[in-house]
């Protein structure tokens, strides 16, 4: 019977391109086809720049960025795995835009109605200086944390700009990198912290500095503790991923296992905000400068890229930790490609969710000081009171979930998340052209070290989902008087008073156990699925030190192990 993990890929590997140390060009090569990308989507929406976005186009761009990713060696090898995780993401960018889903008949980015977005100009609008008001109100702080008279003011589709000109490629610029689509109709759902200063329309830019400079430093000193420790300390040999040395995952004791994940995890968490904090400072700052209030350009364009342990806590899960709490980069292209694309398109599965190009109704909900609003579809595609966008997709008319459909989302959420694990396993492939040692066999099982933790999380999500919905079918029956409209309530009152008020009548207790169960269950799953991608980071080689690697300056490997530089 034929192993599907020792499948040899030495045949593969021969035919790639012979691999040379990083050096500038790598990097100016790597951002010429960003911009190669970015003038493409700048051309007209006409059948020829279509045919040549994708005959020539996507070719020429995939090839660069594949190049980036098995060509170059990077000396640090977390950014060896991470450019080339990066560098794929751009790669299945490429595929939507110019060969699946065009931007200019899927994708549109929302201005306020009485935004005036010159093309004699930047092509960028002040969007804090409106001539006409629809809505203001005073909001409490206590209720939306904001302590001043905000503003609602409707969104509206802004039309594609004409091509070749600054303003269509100002317009693709922000396409390109708005990851997660702030200040698109795609845009990801947020954790709450996105809803508060400083990342509001009224935030100052001083304020927004800070609070990011403030994160920097708390993350950084969070990173080098663990640097140290995967380093320094009796987990070295593990983070080593050396044959002969680490010890297999298996041998390690539950906290070892819970430490070593968390010491992982971290890493993964700071390499994402330390490019996002400088990204969004540097671009906050020349907004400033320039006078642009786009979402590129402005506070409330950079809410934070995770959301918090309380977050998570209040809405303890799986599901809030994939869709909320957890950046949403690749939320858009798996989405297209993964659940549209493969599911709907090639399996030919009945559309469910949204659409490839979702619209956003005219209205506001007539509520939204509720601290529960935030968190819960917002169908209007009204500035809210505390963050300038809506966060979640419009409500979709209700279908009626049929055990069909259910085994259809089950198979979709499959296709999404190995598509996900594949995505990150490119990182793998990268790593294992750099460290694998010279002349050992190469199979499948080196290769797709990530994929099998993603492929999991859907189970996980299926029995969450399963429980749920016998848990709150049985509470709606049992305790119909527990189902009340909510009262706003001041979010600083812990009193049971108010967890009945905001949880819609329900025992404090009963709240109180509901969450310690949720979040207990939250990471005892994730603790255990999280063996394949702890162990395969390792193993990749991506906390490896010496061998003429880089040293780092740490201070808490000097303070601690007497190691200043790791």
């Amino acid at each position: 019977m034929l192993d599907v993990t020792r499948i040899p890929l030495d045949p593969l590997f021969a035919l790639l391109p012979k691999t040379h140390p990083q050096t500038e060009k790598d990097i100016l090569l790597g951002l010429a086809t960003i911009g190669f990308v970015q003038l493409l989507l700048a051309t007209p929406y006409t059948p020829g720049w279509r045919l040549f976005r994708a005959a020539v186009g996507a070719p020429i761009a995939c090839g660069l960025f594949g190049w980036v990713i098995v060509a170059a060696v990077d000396v640090y090898d977390i950014n060896q795995w991470g450019v080339a995780i990066l560098s794929a993401s751009f790669i299945f960018k490429v595929f939507e835009y110019f060969l699946f889903f065009p931007p200019e008949e899927h994708c549109h980015r929302l201005v306020p109605r009485s935004s005036s977005r010159s093309t004699k100009s930047s092509g960028h609008s002040n969007g804090d200086t409106p001539t006409s008001k629809l809505k203001a109100r005073s909001e409490d702080t206590t209720s939306v944390g904001v302590n001043e008279t905000q503003e609602e003011e409707a969104l509206v589709p802004e039309p594609v700009p004409a091509g070749f000109t600054w303003a269509k490629l100002c317009w693709a610029a922000s396409l390109w990198f708005s990851y997660r689509g702030i200040g698109w109709n795609y845009v990801c759902p947020l954790p709450r912290s996105a809803y508060q200063p400083p990342y509001t329309r009224q935030s100052s830019r001083k304020a927004f500095l800070i609070k990011q400079l403030k994160m920097w430093v708390f993350g950084y000193l969070v990173d080098d503790f663990f640097r140290a420790y995967r380093n320094c300390s009796s987990a070295a040999p593990f983070f080593s991923g050396l044959p002969g040395i680490a010890p297999p995952y298996s041998s390690l004791t539950q906290y070892e296992r819970a430490i070593y994940s968390i010491a992982v995890v971290v890493r993964v968490w700071f390499g994402l905000i330390n490019s996002h904090i400088g990204w969004s400072m540097g671009m906050v700052i020349l907004g400033g400068i320039l006078g642009w209030e786009t979402e590129m350009f402005a506070p409330w364009g950079w809410p934070p890229l995770f959301g918090g342990l309380v977050e998570l806590w209040k809405h303890p899960g799986l599901s809030t930790m994939w869709s909320r709490t957890w950046q949403g980069y690749n939320r858009r292209w798996l989405y297209v490609l993964g659940w549209i694309g493969i599911g709907e398109n090639i399996l030919g599965f009945t559309h469910t969710g949204i659409s490839s190009h979702p619209t956003i109704p005219p209205k506001a909900p007539s509520d939204l000081t509720s601290s529960t609003a935030v968190n819960t579809p917002h169908p209007s595609g009204h500035v809210s009171p505390s963050h300038p966008l809506p966060t979640t997709p419009p409500k979709l008319p209700t279908k009626r979930m049929s055990t069909k459909l259910m085994l259809q989302n089950l198979v979709k959420s499959f296709v999404v998340f190995t598509l996900s694990g594949l995505h990150h396993d490119v990182g793998s492939l990268a790593c294992l052209i750099k460290n694998h040692p010279p002349g050992a066999p190469i199979y499948t099982h080196h290769l797709f070290r990530l994929t099998a933790f993603f492929v999991l999380q859907p189970v996980g999500l299926t029995i969450e989902a399963l429980v749920k919905t016998l848990w709150r079918s049985w509470k709606a029956k049992a305790h119909p008087e527990w189902k009340k409209t909510p009262t706003p309530t001041s979010s600083s009152d812990s009193s049971p008073k108010s967890s009945n008020a905001l949880s819609g009548g329900e025992p404090a207790w009963l709240i109180r156990t509901e969450r310690i169960l949720g979040f207990a269950w939250t990471w005892i799953w994730l603790g255990w699925t999280a063996r394949w991608f702890v162990e395969g980071m390792a193993q990749l080689g991506n906390y490896r030190r010496g061998e003429g690697r880089e040293e780092f300056w740490s201070l808490f490997g000097g303070l601690i192990y007497g190691k200043w530089y790791i």
